[in-house]
């Protein structure tokens, strides 16, 4: 987007004028900018894959975590008493830019993570929130219904998937605790500064799961290296998380399981663009996960603990 076009739907809100602005490194489901203004610094967000109501239930989401301090991101309310400027088929949504970095995948910012999705597992009006994950096992299913008469078709990776879907479902329907997810805790969704964790971004796929889902992913997001589980890693932050949150015994047992199922479970996501657009990035990320769910569906409990 031009600066003249960002500079017009500012004028909408009290953020000041800009001074700078800054392409941000691309996303599979946004475009972003950082904004320098006079009255300090902004992201300016443009939702690709978002529709009205699920922004809207971010919103919502982020409102009430800012009434606990929970350490995020805000949206910035226009003149108009709106969080969402509407442009065509855009939807743009300003928040606060928190500056820090990207961390390291180290023992100190795996426990500092541990500890702050622990604390959003932990959030009591989950209830008022309540929202299907937009990775389920039955879109699993519907997404290989559309494997024979996809546009661009990948056999050896449809083989995988269905074959893993079908094994995940034995086990994924289970009865275990539930409340508010990000659902995509991983590096680049976090900001520290200086091996702090300082804010939690991009809550665009919070909803209410398994509360072990978001352990699951979040192990997918920072105990990986080099797509090989971290062990010692996987310790630190699983002693962290149960600082706050007590695991139960199911949920530890289905532990492995889960891990499998959101790396998964982001393979699915994927899919759902490859089997129509040729992406060469989003391909290769998701033969890296098909090969970390093999890797990890091999491992016996006591290797991966």
């Amino acid at each position: 987007m031009s600066l003249e076009k960002i500079k017009k739907i500012l004028d909408n809100y009290n953020v000041g004028d800009v001074i700078k602005h800054q392409k941000m490194p691309y996303g599979f489901a946004n475009r972003n900018y950082k904004l320098a203004t006079t009255k300090g610094n902004y992201l300016f967000r443009i939702n690709i894959q978002q529709d009205l109501s699920s922004i809207n239930y971010e919103i919502r989401v982020l409102n009430e975590l800012k009434k606990n301090d929970f350490p995020a991101a805000y949206p910035i309310m226009n003149k108009n008493g709106k969080y969402i400027t509407e442009i065509k088929k855009e939807n743009i949504v300003i928040y606060d830019f928190v500056v820090g970095e990207i961390p390291q995948l180290n023992k100190q910012s795996v426990k500092e993570i541990a500890i702050i999705s622990a604390k959003l597992n932990s959030f009591q009006n989950w209830r008022k929130f309540k929202r299907k994950n937009t990775i389920n096992i039955d879109n699993c299913f519907d997404l290989i219904k559309k494997f024979d008469n996809a546009k661009y078709k990948y056999p050896i990776i449809f083989e995988y998937f269905i074959e893993q879907t079908k094994f995940l479902n034995n086990y994924v329907r289970n009865s275990i605790p539930q409340g508010l997810i990000h659902a995509d805790i991983f590096p680049d969704n976090t900001i520290f500064k200086e091996n702090k964790l300082i804010a939690l971004i991009d809550f665009e796929d919070v909803c209410t799961d398994d509360l072990i889902f978001e352990v699951g992913m979040t192990i997918n997001g920072f105990c990986f290296v080099n797509n090989r589980l971290d062990t010692d890693l996987l310790k630190v932050f699983l002693n962290n998380y149960n600082k706050i949150r007590s695991l139960s015994k199911m949920e530890l047992e289905l532990l492995p399981i889960y891990i499998q199922w959101t790396a998964h479970g982001m393979v699915s996501w994927h899919l759902q663009c490859l089997i129509k657009h040729i992406n060469k990035r989003q391909l290769a990320r998701t033969i890296e996960l098909m090969e970390r769910v093999k890797k990890i569906r091999k491992m016996t409990k006591w290797e991966l603990f």
